[in-house]
């Protein structure tokens, strides 16, 4: 599967990582300084329960299968700190050269890291962030630019102005609070736009998102905007106005790009995505963790990739669609 046309925007360093590691799809005999033969990377996700992930593994698998290097992928069943912390010390025992994590949550994940790499093995994030120093790069699209953009095109969708709500999880996980930090940007001095305070769904509930919107729907007629942080409160943001018979008359924002709400935009019942392209993040975290292992420690700390809003006008674009989660 080609992802090389993408929609994210690359930094320069991930850039060179993606051309160092499609030159290396056939390694040498006794490797060579872009190969990652014999080397064995492992990717632990934040979970095995969202097509954001399983798109971000088959990129990391991909990649990992063209630069010769053994990959190993583990993730927890749900999204929990206290499922992923026995992951990553379950993999930090079978001794990977280096390890990719897309952590759950930024502070219980710091002290298992900082772990992993006092036993002398390389860690990079993906996606959410972590709070330690101790990681050799972060590779995620910018959430809060993702915000800022998701809330633009929420004020193009209602342009009358009125109140705009964001649909939130649960404070800590730090790629949603800063599309929250973004969303609320955006916002700042739109004198048109009133923003009610964060509705918060839970982790893996849905029904409990549907039934939040719903009662804000109700309570609050002005509604004209509703930013959905990720699949399950997009998801459940659909079906409230869907139900409540306003598709179509209140914008509704899904963050990310799963299946379910690519056909919700088509529908209607979404309005407009903010995808991550996780599977070229996936690209990129074997592409960095190979040169690394290599000796190239000149690596930026962070690499903030710009998101990439979809409507039903583009979708069809052949950028919209290398964007698209499987």
């Amino acid at each position: 599967m080609s992802r090389k046309n993408t929609g994210a925007v690359l930094t320069a360093t991930a850039a060179a990582a993606v051309l160092a590691i499609s030159g290396c799809s056939s390694p040498k005999p006794g490797g060579s300084k872009s190969s990652g033969e014999h080397h064995t990377i492992a990717f632990i996700p934040g979970c095995t329960c969202d097509p954001y992930y399983s798109t971000e593994t088959a990129g990391f698998q991909a990649a990992a299968k063209a630069a010769g290097a053994t990959p190993i992928v583990q993730g927890p069943a749900d999204f929990q700190a206290s499922e992923q912390i026995p992951v990553l010390q379950a993999v930090v025992q079978r001794k990977p050269d280096a390890i990719v994590i897309d952590p759950t949550d930024a502070t219980a994940l710091a002290a298992p890291i900082e772990a992993a790499v006092a036993q002398g093995i390389p860690v990079m994030t993906t996606g959410n962030n972590v709070h330690t120093s101790k990681i050799f790069t972060a590779i995620a699209a910018s959430s809060v630019k993702g915000g800022e953009l998701g809330a633009q095109e929420l004020m193009k969708q209602a342009p009358q102005g009125g109140e705009v709500v964001f649909v939130h999880i649960k404070p800590g996980i730090s790629s949603i609070d800063d599309r929250d930090t973004g969303f609320k940007q955006a916002f700042n001095g739109q004198s048109k736009y009133a923003v009610l305070p964060e509705l918060y769904a839970g982790n893996d509930s849905a029904t409990q998102a549907a039934g939040l919107v719903s009662a804000t729907l109700s309570s609050h007629p002005k509604l004209v905007a509703i930013f959905a942080s990720n699949v399950i409160t997009a998801e459940g943001a659909a079906n409230a106005v869907q139900t409540a018979g306003k598709k179509g008359k209140i914008a509704v924002l899904g963050y990310d790009a799963g299946p379910q709400e690519v056909t919700d935009l088509q529908a209607g019942s979404l309005t407009a995505l903010v995808s991550q392209n996780p599977y070229q993040i996936g690209q990129l975290a074997v592409a960095n963790a190979v040169k690394y292992l290599n000796g190239d420690k000149s690596i930026a700390k962070d690499q903030p990739l710009t998101p990439l809003v979809l409507t039903k006008q583009n979708l069809n674009d052949p950028q919209s669609q290398t964007a698209l989660y499987k």
